[in-house]
């Protein structure tokens, strides 16, 4: 018998006024477990992880349920999914600039559910980070100030990471070893996380399962990512696959599947 959804995304809409960004998508992840929202630049990957972290700005309407062990997370409710273990790093302004790598991660920790990740367990994945500790943020490179910003939000002990775009503007090596970095996190750690990521060829290596988003509307889930199905994902990502089809959630348990 298939253990019961530990988060749960169910018919979730998003519109920006007469926009629609998001149409009844619906996936769910055990806790553990990985899973990388996959989408070309308008896909509605932000709008998707923005709702899971209870970020709401205004015209903004939702309609569909966000649940989180069993209790329903209320939509624009930042400080509850703050509270519930929930932390969002986005694509940019991750950091305060004009503080300190140690200032920054002190901010971090203060929003601590509790202690089960403590500065000495970050600086252990992200050892860049104790370096540059007297550092302002404002002056790290793109890709310490995305450790940074990673950093920042496990030292809040949160049950679900979000990562909005973690290879953005950086450079392959650099994007090679975050991917490492976050590997060993996750091995390390029973951390769950949902990355949205436009760059198909680094999927694999980001989390073990996949659900490819096209102009808001779930076209295909992967529920054992390898790297045999990068080139079939980048050509839904693009709008190339001649087959594919909004994917309908199905009934009961492991929707996602």
């Amino acid at each position: 018998m298939n253990a019961p959804e530990w988060f749960q995304v169910k018919a979730l809409s998003v519109a920006y006024g007469v926009d629609l960004a998001v149409h009844e998508v619906s996936f769910d992840l055990q806790r553990g477990d990985s899973m990388v929202l996959a989408g070309s630049n308008g896909a509605g990957k932000t709008s998707v992880l923005a709702a899971v972290a209870g970020l709401r700005p205004g015209r903004q309407r939702l309609s569909g349920d966000i649940v989180l062990g069993g209790i329903p997370l209320t939509a624009g409710a930042i400080g509850t999914r703050i509270a519930q273990g929930v932390r969002l790093v986005p694509d940019r302004d991750k950091v305060f600039a004009l503080l300190t790598v140690a200032e920054n991660l002190r901010i971090g920790a203060a929003r601590a559910r509790n202690r089960d990740i403590k500065l000495d367990d970050v600086l252990g994945w992200f050892p860049r980070l104790g370096e540059r500790s007297r550092s302002l943020a404002g002056n790290l490179s793109g890709g310490e100030q995305q450790m940074l910003g990673i950093g920042m939000a496990l030292l809040a002990s949160p049950q679900l990471l979000l990562l909005d775009e973690p290879t953005l503007g950086l450079a392959v090596p650099v994007i090679e070893d975050l991917c490492v970095r976050l590997a060993r996190l996750r091995s390390e750690t029973s951390l769950s996380m949902i990355v949205a990521e436009s760059d198909s060829q680094w999927l694999a290596a980001l989390a073990g399962r996949a659900v490819v988003l096209d102009r808001g509307r779930l076209m295909r889930r992967f529920d054992a990512l390898s790297s045999g199905d990068l080139d079939t994902i980048h050509d839904l990502m693009l709008g190339l696959d001649p087959d594919a089809a909004p994917a309908q959630p199905k009934e009961g348990a492991h929707a996602a599947q």
